[in-house]
Parts: structure tokens; C-alpha cells; sequence
């Protein structure tokens, strides 16, 4: 099985108002899909003791791929992209809090 991070990249638009996931070759039949994240936050405990991860995502290009065609395993591997990035933003301590409830604008 080959390492999370050669299955997608970061994708920014010519305007440079968003930066998306592009998913690569090596995310099979998801290659092209480009999207991002939008809200990330924990479930409450269950009882294991897990917090699962939630999260929302926008599609912002399909490459002709239809919700149908979304199944189980883009969401399964969009999940695990997302905990590869907070990972590595946590190694590099560039891991940002933003508070979405309290923002006047759409200004970081």
C-alpha cells in the first residue's frame, strides 16, 4: 500500500481565493476529484473511548465522477487525507484554530 500523501496535493485556484485537494494517480478512481475541507470537529466519545473525526468538504471539481460515485472509500480516503494533513501540521506547529462562530468576514 503506498504512503497517504502520494494520493492527493494541494490545488490553488488562479486567483488564489481557495486552496483545494487535488487526489492524484494514486487515488484510483478518485483522480482528479479536487475538493476541500470546511468544517473539522470531534463526535462525542463512544463507548471504546473514540472521538471520531468529523468533518465537512465541498466538491469544487467532480472530473465527471457523480455523487453516486462517491462511495464509502472516497470518504474513507478524504478522512484519512485530512488526519494526514493535521498530523503534519501538528509536527510543523502550523496547525491553526480558526473560529468560524466569530468571524466578522472572511478574513483570516
Amino acid at each position: 500500500m503506498s504512503d497517504i500523501s502520494s494520493k492527493y496535493t494541494y490545488v490553488v485556484n488562479e486567483k488564489q481565493t481557495w486552496t483545494g485537494i487535488g487526489l492524484t494517480k494514486d487515488a484510483g478512481k478518485y483522480q482528479g476529484v479536487v475538493y476541500r475541507y470546511g468544517k473539522v470537529s470531534f463526535a462525542d466519545e463512544d463507548e471504546n473511548g473514540n472521538m471520531p473525526l468529523k468533518f465537512e468538504w465541498d466538491i469544487l471539481d467532480s472530473n465527471g465522477l457523480s455523487k453516486e460515485d462517491m462511495k464509502e472509500d472516497f470518504f474513507n480516503l478524504i478522512g484519512d487525507i485530512l488526519v494526514d494533513i493535521m498530523d503534519k501540521q501538528i509536527e510543523e506547529g502550523s496547525m491553526e484554530y480558526v473560529n468560524t462562530d466569530n468571524r466578522e468576514n472572511d478574513i483570516k
